[in-house]
This record gives structure tokens, C-alpha cells and sequence, in this order.
């Protein structure tokens, strides 16, 4: 039973949402009034803000919004609200990600709220479109149009998005999971970089199914995934995300962000075998569950090709038309229809011009438009006889969809012009490269299929890693000055037997790539003429152009100037002063509310720094004793769930979970009772004590390991389940459970956190029985106990309600 339900699938609408949002907003727009009155702080502001999919952009004074859109889809109705929001709250433009999503720029943050209220209606969300989350999942644009494609994948990714959006620990992983699939099977090499990766392929028995690999990814120590499954049935990919999520819950890497990412689980910390078998074992026992089907929509791209369109079709011989259907136009697998690949420039297209697509692609219906990871648009299943239509109307477009450089295969990130983190502008570099080809008059027809793609930092924002020819920012200096450059990367190839990510091959100044790009470009074209015209940019890689490029960098390009010979080095494309780092900010796609530990951890420290000083005045030394009695006793309860505003609760909330659970000496009980609530006055000869108590949180917090626990917790390890078989006989050989928690009309997930609340007071061994609402309580409680190493002794459902007894591991 643990398969998708084909047979009951929706007709068509598989763009709408399941997941309820308003709740989430409502909690958001709350967040806001805390954060601006100040009573919540700004790195558990930013926390939960990315977690909704709003991002702070690098002027401080605007934010972005990050639209999932799953599977890559979009519907011209969608497309225009889309267009209307930008219009209204942002900077009338829309933004097609690399990760298939449209983003939203300039909103103020006042505003974010109503644009998220917007989009609940439309079947679009932003929520988990930043922070450890589960990404928005994608596919290959063509997927369901390909002729040489597997099947379909597209609908399969759509339903996985829908489940685990709704699944509330799919919002508070270690760090982000992205997820893809692929309708090639030879033509994969995104997947082969996502956390989890789908290939459709078909086995000996010539059944559907995917080959799954796990533990891609790009940025900082990029890393090929590796073959988990070589085939599963189409029906298992819940099953398969939902064990690995739940591996990654119980070992993922919690205390360092840096090395939190799902790939350094798998090839640093487990190891492949390893992680493979805590798979294997959790994706059986799932298997075994009831509750795994979800309903997959049925999708089809073959209706217009009877449908009644009610629009006179044009003819057009022109050579411009035929140049556009050559390079713009693709044959689908359902005879008679063709998709048009919508050139966007640095993957924009104004809120106008969205206005008019939508006009335009209303004809053909709501399965009409896709988003590229390449930052372009795809119009699909337009009847041949329409294509002079299109063209004659998207030549009524502002952006230069129809401009015959290759702008649509160049890919850079947004840069620092809008992240917090971005070092260089690789906007206006692309602007710089195209006006340097306009200028010598070079012709790039001839390597209009190369992927370029420039980030602005480390990060791998542009899928550097994956191009045949990749960049990414670095600073470097001269005479103390710092440069925007470059280092150079190339020759990916992840679709043969022998893949491979990009390489290093250098650096290069940012002023000098347009011209750095022509003089390779050049040499690329005279080697596919002196061996085969069908020579691919790979090839050249190995051969020639890797140790070419080597050379070219170090005797040509890295020989810049001094400040005094040549200002112009000392700033970058589009910028309009000396290039500097001075405001630099911090990334906001890893935030997660464990940060507050560190925020805690470095303000306590620095008070004991300022305890040791013996001019402090009294009236200071009060102050700093009672923040850092505050601080130590807040900062680890984010662990337990938990959040504190003033120290008498916080102090409360440390003993519950720390003196009571025994992980902190008892001696701490007095003070955490009786010194908050002392007179001012009377704090000064507490000193040494809240010292003594301070250091002792930090060094409890040290002897925590990765996965959150403590000296002396018991392991969130499943070596000690016990069988269903066991857990029933021995929760109806009790006379009645060791404690009682009546949780009905609790919503999720705070019913969830009042569960650990009283389970963290409890023994091993002890039980506790609950009653929880039916629908999304009795879905996701028992589940989220299981990930924490209890066990689930016993549910059934009593009237309306679920009775369910916990035995504590």
C-alpha cells in the first residue's frame, strides 16, 4: 500500500498547495512586531523569516521573496499575481532562480506579510524557500515534453512537494535538503548534485521506476552524489525521502553549520556503508507502515493537440522567424506541439511584460509555462500553426527575448548587488561581457550551447561546479587595496561514466573577463575546427583547454596594475565606488534558531571578560550579572524547544530541563530559584555563583555532541527498539501510564513541544500517554516522538480523538 495513488490522482490543478498557511503567516507577522518593538531578537527574527521564505537584502532597508514553485510549474494566473505583487510592494520586476523559483525584490518589510497572504490564495508559497528546510523540489523544465525522455517525473516531484511541506520537521532540519529528479536518464547531472536525486529509468521487467542517489551537492567542498538505489518503483519516493530525512534528523551534524550540509553526513562522518544500512533499515521498517500513500496528480501535455483554441494563426517566412524556431523552438514528443524557450537576461522580465505573456499563453491553456534552473522561461504545448503568433507577440515584449547572444546560457547569481554575502557584481559583469562582444563583433553562434555561469561568491549560488566554464568572487589584494576577482573553474561533465565536477584552472580580474572570455571562446572554436565540429567543451577540457587557461590566467590576466597606475582595477562592473567588503553580511540561507546558542554563548563571555575588570562600577556590575544570569540560563534551551523573554521563566524553564534531567549538578538549583528574584542590590554578592553557573552551562554545551545531545542523554539511536509485538504487551501489563497529557485542541507543532516538555522530566523507562486531535496532530506527533529515540507503545482512537502511550528510550 505504500505507493502513490495513481488511480485517484487529480485531473489537472496540480499547482495547488495543500499545506494551511495561514497559521505559519499569522505566526510571522507577529515575529514582525516582536522583532520591531525588541522583544525578539534579531537572529531568531532572521530564523524564522528565512524559514518563510524572506531574505534581507544587502541595503538592509528591503527584503526578498522567495516563491516556491514546485516541480517547476507556474500557470499564467499565478504568473499573474506574480507580476502584480513585484508591481505593488516590490521593484516591478520577477526573478527566475536557478533552483526553478521566482523571487520578488525591493519589499519593504511591513509589506512581506500581505505578499504572503496574497500568494496563499493562488497555490504558490514561500514557506521553506530559505533556512533547514526542504527546498523547493525540481525537475528538468522539459520533463513530460521530451522525446528521448523515461516518463513523466514532473507529477511524481509535485506530490512529494506537497507531502513534505506538509510534514512540519521538513521545516527544522540540520541544514537544507534539496531534492531533484530527472525525466533522462543520460542527461542528469543536476540530480547527480541535489541531496537526493531521482533518475527515471525502467528495470529488466521494463516497470518505471528511478535510480536514487544521495549526498550531492554544490558550494563550499562540492561533492558528486552516489548511487543509493538502482531502482525503486515510482511509487517509492516518499518512503525513500522520508528515511533519509529521518537518518538525517538522528545524525545530522545540529552544532556546526559549516559542516551540516547531508553530503558531510554521508562521505565524512558515517560513511557511504554506513549511512546506506541506517537507510536500508529505516526505509523497510516505513515500508512496513500504513499511512505512505499520497495522491499524485495526472498531468498531461497532449491536450492541445485537439483543443479548440480560439485564435487566428499567422504565417511568417521570414528569416528572423526561421533563425527563432532554430534556436528558440523544440519539437515535444506529442506530435504537433512545440516548446519556445523564453530568453531572460540575467533572468528577469519586468512586471509589464509578465502582464503581457500572460495575455498571450491564456490561449493555450493552464499547463503552459515552466521555470528553467537556467533563469529562463518555457512556454510548452503550443500547436505548430500558433508559432507565428507567439513570435509575432513576444516580439511586443520590453526584455530582449529575441536578442541572438547567448545571454540564455549564461547564468549568474544576483551578486552584491542584493546578497548579504555576495563580493562581486556578476549582474553588471554580463552587461560589461555582451557590450565587449557587440564591440570586436564576435559571432557565438557556434557555442551557443556552452553553460556559463558566474557567482558572486563561494557559494554556489550559479552552479559554477556544473558548467563548462564557471566563475566565483574572491577578493584578493594589491598594495592592501582589495580586487574583485574571479577564480576560474571548468569542464564539467556529469552525463558519461566517467563524471566529474569543474576544476580549477586559475583566477582572473573581473574587469578582465569579457575580454578573458572572447580569447578562450576563440580558442575553443579553432580547436572544434582542427578535430570535430561536434567536439564538446569537456573534451577540450582535457585535451587542451585546462592547461591553455592555466597559462592564459597566470602570464596574461594576473598582472595588475598598482592603485596608483590604474584605478580602474580597484573597482568592479556597475559599481560606483572603490570595490570593499566593508559591508558584507552574513548568509541568511543557513540560519536556524541553534544560532541563539552562539548569540548567548559570545554575550556571556564577553560579561565574564567584563567582570574581570576592577574599575566596574556597581551600578554596571549589576547590570552585566543579571544579563549573563539571563543569558546562561536561556541559551540552551532552544534544544528543548523552548523560548524565554525575562529571566525568572528562563531560570524556571533551565531547571525543568537541566537540573531536574539531571545533565546540570543540583547545586545550580538554588541560585536558578532564588537569586532572579532578588533586589537589585542584592545581586552584587551572588557574583562568584552566577560566574560558577555561567561556566558551567558553556562547558555543557562543549561536551554536546553534533545531534544536540548531552553528556549522559541517552543516544537518539534505534539500537534499542523494541518490537510492536513487546511495546503492546508491555503497555497493557501496566495498571495505567506514569504521566498524562491532555492535548486535544493543541495545534501542531506546539503540541508536539509540550509533549518533549513533559517527557524531558520523565525517566528512561517511564510512560506517558497523551490524546491527540485526529488529522495533523495524530499524522505528526507520533512520528516526531520516533525521530527523538522514544517509542510509540500504543494508538488508537477513541470517539474524534487519538489515545497514544509513549514508553521514554
Amino acid at each position: 500500500g505504500n505507493v502513490f495513488n495513481l488511480e485517484q490522482g487529480t485531473s489537472m490543478k496540480p499547482y495547488e498547495k495543500q499545506t494551511e498557511l495561514s497559521g505559519p503567516i499569522a505566526r510571522y507577522a507577529k515575529d514582525i512586531k516582536n522583532f520591531t518593538e525588541g522583544k525578539l531578537h534579531p537572529v531568531a527574527f532572521t530564523a524564522n523569516r528565512v524559514k518563510m521564505g524572506i531574505y534581507q537584502e544587502r541595503k538592509g532597508s528591503t527584503y526578498m521573496c522567495r516563491i516556491r514553485c514546485s516541480a517547476n510549474m507556474v500557470t499564467p494566473a499565478q504568473l499573474k499575481v506574480l507580476a502584480g505583487l513585484a508591481n505593488i510592494f516590490g521593484d516591478r520586476r520577477i526573478h527566475i532562480t536557478t533552483r526553478a523559483e521566482i523571487q520578488i525584490h525591493g519589499i519593504a518589510i511591513e509589506d512581506t506579510v500581505e505578499v504572503l497572504k496574497k500568494l496563499e490564495g493562488t497555490g504558490l508559497s514561500s514557506i521553506g524557500g530559505g533556512g533547514h528546510t526542504i527546498r523547493n523540489i525540481i525537475t528538468n523544465h522539459d520533463s513530460g515534453v521530451h522525446p528521448e525522455e523515461e516518463f513523466d517525473v514532473q507529477p511524481y516531484a509535485l506530490a512529494l512537494a506537497n507531502q513534505m511541506l506538509d510534514e512540519p520537521d521538513s521545516l527544522n532540519l540540520p541544514r537544507k535538503v534539496k531534492i531533484g529528479f530527472s525525466s533522462l536518464p543520460h542527461h542528469h547531472d543536476f540530480c547527480l548534485t541535489q541531496d537526493i536525486g531521482f533518475v527515471a529509468v525502467k528495470n529488466n521487467g521494463g516497470k518505471h521506476g528511478f535510480k536514487v542517489y544521495a549526498g550531492g551537492g554544490l558550494g563550499a567542498k562540492p561533492h558528486i552524489g552516489f548511487c543509493l538505489r538502482d531502482f525503486i518503483p515510482v511509487g517509492h519516493t516518499y518512503p525513500v525521502v522520508k528515511a533519509i530525512k529521518n537518518v538525517y534528523h538522528r545524525y545530522g551534524n545540529r552544532k556546526n553549520k559549516h559542516h551540516s550540509r547531508l553530503r558531510f553526513l554521508i562521505f565524512d562522518d558515517l560513511g557511504k556503508e554506513k549511512f546506506k544500512s541506517l537507510f536500508e533499515e529505516e526505509f523497510l521498517t516505513l515500508l512496513d507502515e500504513e499511512g505512505l500513500v499520497i495522491d499524485v496528480p495526472i498531468m498531461t501535455n497532449a491536450e492541445n493537440q485537439i483543443t479548440s483554441i480560439n485564435l487566428e494563426p499567422l504565417t511568417d517566412h521570414s528569416a528572423g522567424f526561421e533563425y527563432w524556431k532554430k534556436f528558440r523552438v523544440s519539437a515535444q514528443k506529442q506530435i504537433g506541439l512545440f516548446s519556445i524557450k523564453l530568453n531572460l537576461p540575467l533572468g528577469d522580465l519586468s512586471s509589464s511584460d509578465c502582464q503581457k505573456l500572460v495575455k498571450l499563453t491564456n490561449n493555450f491553456g493552464e499547463n503552459v509555462l515552466r521555470c528553467g534552473s537556467d533563469q529562463n522561461l518555457y512556454i510548452r504545448n503550443i500547436p505548430e500553426r500558433f508559432l507565428p503568433n507567439l513570435y509575432s507577440e513576444l516580439q511586443e515584449l520590453d526584455t530582449p527575448v529575441f536578442d541572438r547572444k547567448f545571454t540564455a546560457n549564461l547564468i549568474p547569481c544576483t551578486g552584491a548587488q542584493t546578497c548579504q554575502v555576495g563580493i562581486n557584481y556578476p549582474r553588471p559583469l554580463v552587461t560589461a561581457i555582451f557590450d565587449h562582444f557587440e564591440r570586436i563583433g564576435f559571432a557565438l553562434d557556434e557555442i551557443s550551447d556552452l553553460r556559463i555561469h558566474i557567482s558572486g561568491c563561494p557559494n554556489a549560488c550559479a552552479n559554477h561546479w556544473i558548467a563548462d566554464l564557471g566563475f566565483y568572487g574572491k577578493v584578493r589584494r594589491i598594495g592592501g587595496h582589495p580586487i574583485p576577482t574571479y577564480n576560474v573553474v571548468g569542464g564539467a561533465d556529469l552525463n558519461n561514466e566517467e563524471m566529474c565536477l569543474a576544476q580549477k584552472a586559475g583566477w582572473v580580474h573581473s574587469r578582465d573577463l569579457p575580454d578573458f572570455l572572447s580569447t578562450v571562446f576563440k580558442r575553443y572554436i579553432e580547436f572544434k575546427k582542427s578535430n570535430n565540429q561536434n567536439a564538446s567543451f569537456s573534451i577540450f577540457w582535457k585535451e587542451t583547454g585546462q592547461k591553455y587557461i592555466e597559462t592564459l590566467c597566470k602570464e596574461k590576466y594576473n598582472q595588475i596594475p598598482s592603485f596608483e597606475e590604474d584605478k580602474n582595477y580597484y573597482f568592479d562592473h556597475g559599481a560606483a565606488e572603490i570595490f570593499s567588503t566593508k559591508d558584507l553580511g552574513k548568509a541568511e540561507c543557513s540560519a536556524g534558531i541553534y544560532d541563539m546558542i552562539e548569540v548567548d554563548r559570545r554575550a556571556i563571555q564577553s560579561n565574564l571578560s567584563e567582570l574581570k575588570q576592577k574599575n566596574i562600577s556597581s551600578e554596571n556590575m549589576i547590570s552585566v550579572l543579571k544579563e549573563t544570569l539571563f543569558f546562561a540560563s536561556r541559551m540552551l534551551l532552544v534544544t528543548r524547544g523552548e523560548e524565554a523573554n525575562n529571566l525568572i521563566d528562563a531560570a524556571g524553564k533551565f531547571i525543568k530541563h537541566f537540573i531536574d534531567t539531571a545533565l546540570l549538578d543540583e547545586e545550580y538549583r538554588n541560585i536558578l530559584k532564588t537569586v532572579p528574584e532578588l533586589p537589585d542590590n542584592k545581586f552584587i554578592k551572588h557574583e562568584e555563583n552566577i560566574v560558577r553557573f555561567s561556566d558551567a552551562v558553556i562547558s555543557l554545551y562543549k561536551g554536546m555532541d553534533q545531534t544536540m545531545n548531552f553528556p549522559g542523554e541517552v543516544k537518539k539511536d534505534k539500537s534499542n527498539v523494541i518490537n510492536f509485538s513487546e511495546m503492546k504487551s508491555n503497555e497493557k501489563g501496566k495498571d495505567k501510564p506514569d504521566k498524562f497529557k491532555d492535548l486535544r485542541g493543541v495545534r501542531c507543532p506546539l503540541n508536539f513541544a509540550k509533549t518533549k516538555v513533559q517527557m524531558a522530566v520523565m525517566h528512561p523507562g517511564e510512560t506517558l500517554e497523551i490524546f491527540l486531535d485526529d488529522g495533523e496532530p495524530i499524522k505528526n506527533v507520533p512520528g516526531s516522538v520516533r525521530l527523538e529515540g522514544h517509542h510509540i507503545l500504543n494508538e488508537e482512537k477513541i470517539d474524534d480523538y487519538w489515545r497514544v502511550v509513549i514508553e521514554k528510550a
